[in-house]
């Protein structure tokens, strides 16, 4: 018997349930979210823990001068700091990719905002996150209707040359909204996989597609394939899944994938309905993920 049960984090006036990123370190899970008194992180022993876990303010939305709403902040370990990627808003409506950057040993720690990530300053951007390839560092990331690719000078800068990794075009991605946003990354036997999500947020038809890359130029977009089904889609009970992240637990005392995903128990409830789920994932011989479909 499964030791959950979704969603694990239910909806309600206090819940964070949306663009759930979950990291885990040191035999912890930290949960990095925003609502709208600030950036905070919550630990817990357990990711079906995660709603309940101890959380932590690392930006304050409500202090003199402070900048509000920040989308869909990740967090990541890249050298000896910590690294959290978001979009806040910047006045009407611009967000932009921001970078706070702590130096604590764990992730609960003190963050300074190093504003704007250079290279993509003032433009409206979102989802940003880090891919590895040859030991270099890379950023993905959207615009809702492109997801970009760029290589990292360092944790704070994207360099030359920004490619469009993809566009809206098959018929899953563009039912409604043709939206392409919320990378991913996945690795396994040598292929890098992109998870990301696709069609309008609000709508039901929300999901998730796969772009894999199995060698070449990382920067080439025609080095890339993209899976011409989505690969996790509504069901009679769940609509909506998308806005991913991915995580392991150790079961029987092996390693096992899990994805972390927002979706809604109640079509047509849009952004207001979205809760938190979870289940574990399979491979194939290839190493491609196998999501299934959303269950409780």
């Amino acid at each position: 018997m499964k030791p959950y049960q979704n969603p694990i984090i239910p909806n309600s006036p206090t819940a964070t349930t949306w663009d759930p990123y979950v990291l885990r370190y040191g035999g912890y899970y930290y949960h990095c979210y925003s609502n709208k008194q600030g950036v905070f992180i919550s630990r817990s022993e357990t990711l079906w823990g995660i709603g309940q876990g101890e959380a932590t303010m690392v930006y304050d939305c409500t202090a003199p001068g402070a900048l509000t709403d920040w989308f869909a902040p990740e967090l990541h370990r890249i050298g000896d700091k910590w690294y959290i990627y978001a979009s806040p808003d910047y006045g009407n409506f611009l967000h932009v990719m921001t970078v706070l950057e702590g130096e604590g040993d764990t992730p609960i720690c003190p963050y300074r905002n190093c504003g704007m990530m250079r290279g993509i300053e003032n433009k409206w951007n979102l989802d940003g996150s880090i891919l590895w390839h040859n030991d270099r560092l890379y950023f993905v990331w959207s615009d809702c209707a492109h997801m970009y690719i760029a290589a990292m000078a360092d944790p704070l800068t994207v360099s030359e040359p920004i490619t469009v990794l993809t566009t809206p075009e098959l018929p899953f991605e563009t039912r409604v909204g043709c939206v392409t946003e919320g990378p991913a990354v996945l690795y396994r036997n040598g292929l890098t996989h992109i998870v990301y999500s696709a069609n309008d947020s609000k709508y039901d038809d929300y999901c998730l597609g796969l772009l894999t890359f199995a060698g070449g130029d990382i920067l080439n977009p025609a080095d890339w394939r993209k899976s011409p089904e989505a690969i996790f889609t509504q069901t009679e009970d769940i609509h909506g899944p998308g806005h991913c992240s991915f995580t392991t637990v150790t079961e029987g005392g092996r390693e096992v994938d899990y994805v972390v995903y927002h979706a809604n128990r109640v079509s047509g409830s849009g952004w207001s309905g979205r809760e938190v789920f979870i289940q574990p994932i399979g491979w194939n011989e290839e190493g491609y993920p196998i999501l299934g479909k959303p269950t409780f």
